[in-house]
């Protein structure tokens, strides 16, 4: 038994000096493309990356693809929660914004998700549809739903609401890149980056070099690294550009993703997310975010987390309850 344990991980080490090379090249060829393409404006840097693409646009609904890339991929080839939430969030946010005026800005206010428990394997699609508005408020959300499968099965369904707000002054939110008709642009080189652009293929060159055989690329390049306490878990993300929407705050879905991590690492004798409800109150934005997941309940079958996030000041920027199964 031990010399078959012993052959089995001479091979697999084998395996990653062999395939390493190869990943880390595509990777860091799509981070060089994801520059270019962010430099259009109407999306975000982290949506490029992951390959996010709308291979069909209707008028109440849509379908969202995530390129299926080891930029993307945990150790075990499966997709990652943070590309996972990212996916979901614009995804449900583009429903809403099939009913919006071109180029405003949209804010998610709530956002659930149920997870089926198959596995985040395969090309993610994302069918969402746009369901109407609240009314009776001072302030109108719009309502969307949707349904993602990963390599044909569903994983997950989810809804959410949405709060259009202004602008900020100098950041152009159009055309959004289902309405572009250019060309995509070639990768950048590193001798053409602007400043943030090169802090962004430095936080990749530091992920590649961080990742291994237990802690994948995107974990290390969106600090995705919780650490567990007696409590449950905390993870202190150092925020970046490679993190940032358009106006400069830390990508809402993303800010899910990190949430959705923690709380697992919260709740390990319970490993699959069954549930999260999250309730979004300011950007994430500064030096830092704090992420802090507290077990509130852990019984045999489920345990229930509680994560907060906070900004580096203090500030809340979200909350979130989970659930979670043995």
């Amino acid at each position: 038994m031990r010399a078959a344990k012993s052959a089995a991980r001479m091979n697999y080490n084998r395996r990653m000096k062999e395939e390493r090379p190869v990943e880390d090249n595509l990777i860091r060829r799509r981070v060089l493309l994801a520059l270019a393409e962010n430099r259009a404006p109407g999306f975000h840097f982290p949506g490029h990356l992951l390959g996010c693409a709308w291979p069909r646009i209707g008028e109440d609904d849509l379908e969202q693809t995530l390129l299926d890339g080891p930029q993307s991929r945990n150790v075990d080839g499966t997709t990652h929660l943070a590309p996972f939430c990212v996916l979901l969030d614009t995804a449900l946010a583009t429903a809403s914004r099939l009913k919006i005026e071109r180029g405003a800005r949209q804010a998610t206010v709530h956002l659930h998700a149920q997870f089926t428990g198959a596995p985040l394997r395969g090309e993610l699609r994302a069918y969402t549809r746009m369901g109407g508005y609240t009314t009776g408020a001072s302030v109108r959300q719009s309502l969307t739903s949707g349904t993602v499968y990963a390599g044909g099965e569903p994983v997950c369904h989810a809804s959410a609401t949405f709060v259009v707000l202004p602008p900020p002054p100098g950041v152009n939110l159009a055309p959004l890149p289902w309405q572009q008709d250019e060309a995509v642009p070639a990768a950048l080189r590193p001798d053409d980056l602007k400043a943030d652009e090169k802090a962004i293929l430095k936080a990749c060159d530091y992920a590649l070099r961080r990742a291994d055989h237990q802690r994948a690329f995107i974990e290390h390049f969106w600090g995705a690294l919780p650490v567990q306490t007696d409590a449950g878990a905390r993870c202190t993300v150092r925020i970046g550009p490679q993190h940032s929407n358009r106006v400069g705050h830390v990508q809402g879905g993303l800010l899910l993703g990190l949430a959705a991590i923690t709380a697992q690492a919260a709740a390990p004798r319970h490993p699959q997310l069954s549930g999260i409800a999250a309730w979004f109150i300011s950007p994430g934005q500064g030096r830092a975010l704090k992420l802090t997941s507290r077990r509130f309940h852990e019984g045999r079958s489920f345990a229930a987390v509680r994560t907060e996030i906070r900004n580096a000041d203090g500030s809340r920027v979200l909350e979130v309850v989970s659930h979670h199964a043995a």
